[in-house]
């Protein structure tokens, strides 16, 4: 049983460090996530730029209209007070359209460079991938490694469980299931080392012996003697 514990110790090992990415794949991804939604937010921005666009144009043509309105109109006044009256509206018709036109040209140069930005960092992007694509090989066959390891584990497991009785290859899996992928415990210094629970002297005497399966009277485990691992094989314990 000992040894059997070791494996699928070395079973849960290997898939924890399978479905754990080392730092430099985690930093590669959030490196990725960062940069694609830098370029979302970029790409969202000069649809909204556009929006502002074409809403200023829209302003454009219709205060370039209302200019050429009162343009027309201060020909045909017939006293000085129509005359003011018009100058003034074209002052401010006139006002009206070149703060639209300065904000058209804006809105110009501000696209223009978020489209040259969005085209750079989509450039950059195969060398980019071409970088991390050794890191990421290198990831994807160590994961198959694991995978393999796991799957060698796990057929030395089964072997190991045919020498073991019926009844206590039932009782290493309960424990293994209930116990959190820990089915037996060492006695150290009288003491169950997973439960910390003080053995009686006689069943410490029984553990000694390793002619029986004993369990902790606590935690339930199976106890075996701290140096029972160099001599493994004398019993199924």
């Amino acid at each position: 049983m000992i040894r059997l514990q070791g494996l699928y110790d070395g079973v849960s090992q290997a898939l924890q460090e399978r479905q754990t990415p080392p730092p430099e794949v985690k930093a590669l991804e959030e490196t990725n996530r960062h940069r694609q939604a830098e370029l979302t937010d970029l790409e969202a921005l000069v649809v909204t730029h556009q929006d502002e666009l074409r809403e200023v144009h829209k302003g454009e043509e219709e205060w370039r209209l209302e200019l050429e309105h009162f343009q027309k109109q201060k020909s045909m006044v017939t006293n000085e007070r129509e005359f003011t009256a018009v100058i003034s509206e074209i002052d401010y018709a006139t006002k009206e359209l070149d703060t639209r036109k300065t904000r058209h040209d804006e809105l110009d140069t501000v696209i223009q460079e978020l489209a040259e930005d969005i085209e750079n960092r989509q450039q950059a992007r195969p060398e980019e991938e071409a970088a991390q694509k050794e890191i990421t090989q290198g990831w994807e066959a160590t994961k198959e490694d694991l995978k393999l390891k796991v799957q060698k584990l796990a057929q030395d497991a089964d072997s190991l469980e045919e020498d073991l009785s019926p009844k206590s290859r039932a009782l290493f899996h309960r424990l293994l299931k209930s116990k959190k992928g820990i089915a037996i415990a060492a006695v150290a210094d009288g003491s169950c080392s997973a439960c910390h629970f003080k053995l009686r002297p006689h069943l410490m005497q029984r553990v000694r012996r390793c002619e029986e399966i004993i369990t902790c009277e606590f935690c339930h485990r199976v106890l075996f003697r701290e140096d029972a691992i160099s001599d493994q094989g004398d019993g199924e314990g």
